[in-house]
């Protein structure tokens, strides 16, 4: 008996000092506060026919470049904006010229979360425009225009002192309207959840 009430002792005197050391290192994983600046990276793997880098909601239509930046207001709220401007032409014949611009902007509202977690929720609206030559492919030439707008929640953890992974899942509208060269415009509604597969980095500045 005295053997077991020794181990349960040592046992909890083990966990006891491990939690000790993970509370004494929480400071090093601090999560954003007023006035940080967070430059966000986030990539769809390519097997829903959408974009491999896109902003939510036009994703799957628009292909938009998923770098967004995150400024902190307060504690618990910070504006989000995301942009691109690219534009594509290798100077060959015969191959596609393109040239494409979104932005979206939104709000995250940050939750208590724990130690190296950050919860949020909250909306936001995007853009976009591409238009395309199409020497090269079946499609021909063409011009996309939409528009969007998404309610989402999602967390980001904390692997490194002001770096961190996230995830993020949304439900929202998609309104994109597809004009062929010399044919009538296509426009496209769509309401339905953003869950894709998704792996989003960024670091705080």
């Amino acid at each position: 008996m005295k053997k077991v009430l020794f181990s349960a002792a040592a046992l909890l005197a083990f966990g006891f000092a491990n939690a000790q050391d993970i509370k004494t290192d929480a400071g090093t994983f601090s999560k954003p506060t007023s006035g940080t600046y967070i430059m966000e990276a986030s990539m769809t793997p390519n097997v829903t026919g959408g974009g491999i880098f896109s902003l939510p909601s036009l994703n799957s239509d628009l292909g938009l470049l998923g770098i967004k930046v995150r400024n902190f207001s307060s504690d618990s709220k910070a504006i989000r904006m995301g942009a691109n401007l690219s534009v594509l032409n290798s100077g060959e014949d015969n191959v596609d010229t393109e040239f494409t611009v979104g932005a979206s902007i939104g709000v995250e509202h940050h939750m208590k979360g724990a130690e190296r977690l950050s919860t949020y929720w909250g909306y936001e609206g995007n853009v976009g425009y591409v238009s395309s030559n199409g020497d090269d492919n079946m499609d021909g030439k063409f011009t996309k225009f939409g528009f969007g707008a998404n309610a989402f929640t999602g967390f980001d953890y904390y692997i490194m002192p002001k770096i961190y992974l996230g995830v993020e899942v949304s439900y929202g509208l998609a309104v994109t309207n597809t004009t062929p060269d010399g044919g009538d415009g296509v426009t496209k509604i769509q309401l339905a959840p953003g869950i894709t597969p998704s792996f989003r980095m960024g670091w705080q500045f």
